[in-house]
């Protein structure tokens, strides 16, 4: 004998082998939204318990309980009925409750008008809806994101200011770190406190500067438009410092392996660090290099190696040879990290530290390039020189068609 268990916004229901309702357990109006939030995060409900337990089974027979749901067989373990219970989506009973849903309410005594169905189904997808904003890593990728804003607004204002200034002050083009040019703009009067205060910053004794004389107002306007880009600067400060504490509460495994700014960059590349945990190693190792990709479609160049993850100083500062093999590694350690982080939710140190022993093997054992790479490389010199040679063949062709010409005439 067969049962099949199934269940719908009404509660759970139980057919028998014929397709005949065998026993059902509906959910308390009261209880109906909460309950089908509680069986899409696979909870077992007490009316599902109540229903599998209620099936009278013959001892002498293989009978068999098939439930319809997302969750693990392993979930039923404390069950009377575990040893005949089998899990399998869809099952009969639940293609024959979808077919026929009208006609099995009216049997259960399920009396909700469309509307009513409506209105469950509405509170349902706004619990959603908050659930989804709530998520912490919604609030880590508007925080990176802001970062990248940041660095952009920074990179084009701090030009700015440094060709205002040089004609006020030149000498302090000298100064190659932003944040100390601004610094030093901001916390200062006027050229000749910088040049008493802070004399170390630059590079040989300045005792006059060559830079034109302005006007109070001028310098004033200088030096508020300086604590604007330092308090941008600031800001930018404590935004990394508040991803790395998100980052350390979410994903530590994956902080640890790739640092803060890079991981909560390929957390907002996918949109979310569950969706991040389902994409595949190889995926993972050319993320962000779309563009490359669709090139090397388009036209047949080669694909890319890497793509965000190039950032990562293993990967940028390995030497060209096996800057592929340790880009592999890495992606292979970050899909790793992400589902631990995602589905157990441990810290394993073990996971970058694995991953520095590799790539002290890959370039211990590889110190210089192969000599597939070696041939490689000088066949698409090769290729470059002949494109060359040939564009240069054709222009003196034409030219001697003309000087051919020429002497007819």
């Amino acid at each position: 004998m067969e049962f099949y268990i199934t269940q719908c916004i009404a509660g759970f229901i139980a057919f028998d082998e014929d397709l005949q309702i065998a026993d059902y357990k509906l959910f308390k109006e009261e209880e109906v939204v909460s309950n089908l939030i509680k069986i899409e995060e696979n909870e077992i409900l007490d009316e599902e318990i109540e229903l599998i337990n209620g099936i009278k089974l013959d001892s002498n027979k293989e009978d068999r309980i098939i439930i319809e749901t997302t969750k693990r067989k392993s979930q039923y373990k404390e069950l009377e009925n575990y040893g005949n219970i089998e899990v399998k989506t869809p099952n009969k009973g639940g293609e024959y409750l979808r077919s026929n849903i009208d006609n099995v309410f009216e049997e259960i005594g399920f009396s909700k008008s469309q509307d009513e169905i409506i209105r469950i189904y509405e509170n349902l997808a706004i619990h959603k809806i908050k659930k989804s904003s709530q998520e912490e890593d919604k609030l880590l990728i508007q925080a990176i994101n802001s970062v990248d804003d940041i660095d952009e607004s920074i990179s084009k204002l701090v030009e700015r200011i440094r060709d205002w200034y040089t004609i006020y002050f030149p000498e302090m083009d000298t100064i190659s770190n932003n944040e100390t040019y601004i610094k030093l703009i901001a916390e200062s009067e006027n050229r000749e406190d910088i040049l008493e205060n802070f004399n170390e910053h630059f590079s040989e004794d300045i005792e006059e500067s060559t830079g034109a004389d302005i006007e109070e107002n001028d310098l004033l306007m200088l030096k508020s438009f300086a604590e604007s880009i330092y308090s941008l600067q600031k800001s930018r400060k404590e935004l990394e410092e508040y991803i790395d504490s998100k980052m350390e509460a979410i994903a530590p495994n994956l902080r640890d392996l790739l640092g803060s700014t890079l991981g909560a960059k390929l957390i907002a590349h996918i949109g979310s660090i569950k969706r991040l945990a389902t994409y595949p190693a190889s995926v993972i190792q050319i993320m962000g290099a779309e563009k490359a990709i669709f090139r090397h479609l388009k036209t047949g160049e080669r694909p890319p190696k890497h793509g965000l993850i190039f950032q990562h100083p293993s990967v940028r500062g390995a030497k060209w040879w096996n800057r592929g093999k340790i880009a592999r590694n890495l992606s292979l350690k970050i899909t790793l990290a992400v589902r631990k982080d995602v589905f157990s939710g441990e810290y394993d140190p073990s996971i970058a530290e694995d991953y520095l022993k590799k790539v002290e093997q890959i370039e211990k054992e590889n110190p210089f390039p192969k000599k597939t790479s070696q041939k490689r490389a000088k066949e698409r010199k090769a290729e470059k020189d002949k494109g060359k040679g040939k564009s240069k063949k054709y222009k003196g062709s034409k030219k001697n068609k003309k000087n051919k010409k020429k002497r007819r005439k």
